[in-house]
């Protein structure tokens, strides 16, 4: 009998995983919600209301500069797992810790433990140093340079995430993470069938004025597409919502149009919409 439930069990997880529909909503900035093997998991939280967290890099504009499209009880409904790429208060601020439930699993990078698990509670909070495995998910951390030169230093590390299931489309969410050799060698390697690309050109004056953007801008995303594998499908975020972002939605798009991309491999969803991945 015993064995019987054992089966049956596995079954209806395997029935569940095989009928489960594969989405990513973006939220706002690179804020995502994404459902995947049956799993309700949040990406980057920033849920401050608009201008709540002041000025960054440019100094000019508060932060977030627009407002969520939906109530924080809507992103954060039966959510099953975080992840979260790096720290920075536009991807992790203090809104979601005030706002998400401290039993909630994380998986975070491993420099990043002391911060959310131990000064912020969230108990159930991993850090992963190369793969973690969640409900039928494996998680496989990808290193990444969120800048060059002096600029990478300053930032911090940084980091992606591959998500890998039975009978799901491989998903690698790129973080704030450069096209370079690291970046590539992910691609080349979990050969993922949808990415997620932060493209908002973020600037940090005055070091980018010699060392560069420290997210990709619209030609590094051109580069990026034009230099992976032609299944691959992009989608794009990190735009319109943060006064360094340089890049917005209106000029990647344009980018797009000037480089001949083909229009079903690069998504650039509003704020609130949803892609079906395939």
């Amino acid at each position: 009998m015993k064995k019987t439930m054992i089966t049956l069990i596995v079954l209806l997880a395997f029935i569940t995983q095989l009928s489960a529909r594969t989405t990513v909503r973006l939220i706002r900035n690179a804020t995502l919600r994404i459902e995947y093997a049956g799993e309700k998991i949040l990406v980057d939280p920033m849920l401050s209301a608009k201008g709540e967290l002041g000025a960054s890099a440019l100094g000019v504009n508060r932060n977030p500069r627009v407002n969520l499209t939906m109530p924080v009880e809507e992103v954060l409904e039966g959510l099953d797992l975080v992840l979260l790429t790096h720290n920075h208060p536009d991807h992790y601020d203090s809104a979601a810790v005030r706002a998400i439930r401290k039993d909630i699993p994380w998986f975070i990078q491993t420099e990043d433990v002391e911060q959310v698990k131990t000064k912020d509670g969230f108990y159930h909070a991993e850090g992963v140093a190369d793969s973690a495995y969640f409900k039928g998910i494996t998680i496989i951390r990808i290193r990444g340079n969120h800048g060059r030169g002096k600029l990478a230093k300053m930032m911090g590390p940084s980091s992606g995430y591959i998500l890998k299931a039975s009978h799901q489309p491989t998903l690698y969410i790129m973080g704030d993470c450069l096209w370079d050799e690291r970046t590539r060698m992910a691609v080349e390697t979990y050969k993922p069938d949808y990415i997620v690309i932060n493209t908002g050109g973020n600037i940090f004056i005055p070091q980018s004025l010699k060392d560069g953007d420290i997210t990709m801008n619209e030609m590094e995303a051109m580069q990026m597409i034009k230099a992976c594998n032609p299944h691959i499908r992009f989608i794009a975020d990190h735009m319109d919502a943060v006064d360094h972002c340089q890049t917005s939605r209106e000029i990647l798009r344009n980018q797009a149009m000037y480089d001949k991309v083909d229009r079903n491999r690069l998504s650039i969803p509003e704020d609130g919409e949803t892609i079906v991945l395939k």
